[in-house]
């Protein structure tokens, strides 16, 4: 027997399907790299979760760090604020470099006036100014932190990943998007750049925060095609000398749907039905068949989660919005549904917007982000 090679709810460490997306990676990381030069637009990739943008983060780091680039990751919303995070990853990645490039790493974090945690490198008596409002002093403070990490310990330049961005407190965005507003208005040859993963709403948290958020290149991440599907299944499984059956492998497409965690989902399912195979092993339709019934249990528990954290309000949004399919609806035929006006739903569409259970399609027109959640409400009301 042999351990499952799909990870649902795990980083995945390749991302199928997102060619496009990592070839306009590759591009800006050499005008980085090669021309010496600053990446002017912070990219953030949206979409619900299970979409894979952890995963894909997770890929741009990789490739950023073959290249000889300090890679600094953080995840938004913890303790201390953003700006915070990042000054402390990288004050911890400059303890391994050498004494005049770490001692110049000290200085621009102690300027900075923000207490990072790492032993040796900011003084106890440090100013924690986490919750004040940004001030041109951070952003020039934080820009000239940049400026010494992208260049010193011999590294090729700098790359700021963020996940859950929209998490981020409004300071620290601020202060991100002020210090890159000036290194671009300045021209200079910063070889740094900022890459970002966040929910659908995160260009609405930005927004809030930043009065000129059009300065970020928003990227919605689609669903997948069925080639990039079979691709996420097929070769995990050859890669461990077993095969799927043409059928099977149709099958888990149809049922996964384009959806990235559902297609490591059925895939780990149907490879425990296959009793966990050996090399020369094939999984079938009918470990697929018989894996679909532990995966719908999984998916329900998820979306009985979901639904008990919604208001009631909320509720009858989402009951009115299941009752019209599976497909996109219009903002408009769901207030006909309730009996109301296209305005009176602004809140709980927002909400339900931020909470990841809904997202827009188009203009004026909503769908669920995750496959199956429609007919799931429908059934409830068959309890």
């Amino acid at each position: 027997m042999q351990p499952s090679p799909y990870t649902p709810g795990e980083v995945a460490r390749t991302v199928p399907g997102r060619v496009r997306q990592l070839a306009e990676f590759d591009e800006r990381l050499s005008y980085l790299v090669d021309l010496g030069r600053l990446v002017g637009r912070i990219r953030v990739d949206h979409a619900p979760r299970g979409f894979g943008k952890t995963s894909l983060l997770r890929q741009y780091q990789r490739r950023a760090e073959e290249r000889g680039v300090l890679a600094v990751w953080v995840t938004a919303g913890e303790e201390g604020g953003l700006v915070a995070q990042i000054a402390a990853e990288i004050a911890r990645a400059a303890e391994g470099w050498r004494e005049d490039a770490r001692r110049a790493i000290r200085t621009r974090v102690e300027s900075l006036s923000v207490r990072v945690g790492v032993p040796g490198v900011v003084g106890a008596d440090a100013a924690f100014r986490t919750g004040q409002a940004a001030s041109a002093n951070d952003s020039r403070a934080f820009e000239a932190l940049v400026r010494s990490a992208a260049t010193a310990g011999g590294r090729s330049g700098l790359v700021i990943l963020v996940d859950e961005i929209q998490a981020a407190d409004p300071e620290g965005l601020r202060t991100l998007a002020y210090a890159w507003q000036h290194l671009q208005a300045e021209g200079a040859d910063v070889p740094a750049a900022v890459l970002a993963a966040g929910l659908p709403n995160a260009s609405d948290a930005i927004a809030t925060a930043v009065t000129f958020s059009e300065r970020f290149a928003y990227r919605p991440l689609p669903p997948l095609e069925p080639d990039a599907e079979e691709f996420a299944l097929a070769v995990p499984a050859r890669e461990l000398g077993v095969a799927w059956e043409d059928e099977g492998l149709r099958k888990a497409v149809a049922i996964a749907r384009g959806y990235p965690y559902l297609v490591q989902l059925i895939g780990d399912a149907a490879w425990s039905e296959a009793g966990r195979p050996d090399p020369g092993g094939t999984i079938t339709a009918a470990d697929v068949e018989a894996g679909r019934e532990a995966m719908e249990a999984d998916m329900e528990a998820l979306f009985r989660a979901r639904w008990a954290n919604a208001t009631a309000g909320e509720r009858d949004f989402m009951a009115a919005m299941a009752s019209f399919g599976d497909e996109a609806v219009r903002r408009s035929a769901i207030a006909a549904a309730l009996g109301v006006s296209s305005e009176s739903l602004s809140v709980h569409r927002a909400r339900l917007i931020d909470k990841g259970f809904v997202q827009a399609v188009g203009r004026g027109a909503l769908e669920f982000t995750i496959p199956g959640f429609a007919g799931f409400i429908r059934d409830l009301g068959d309890e």
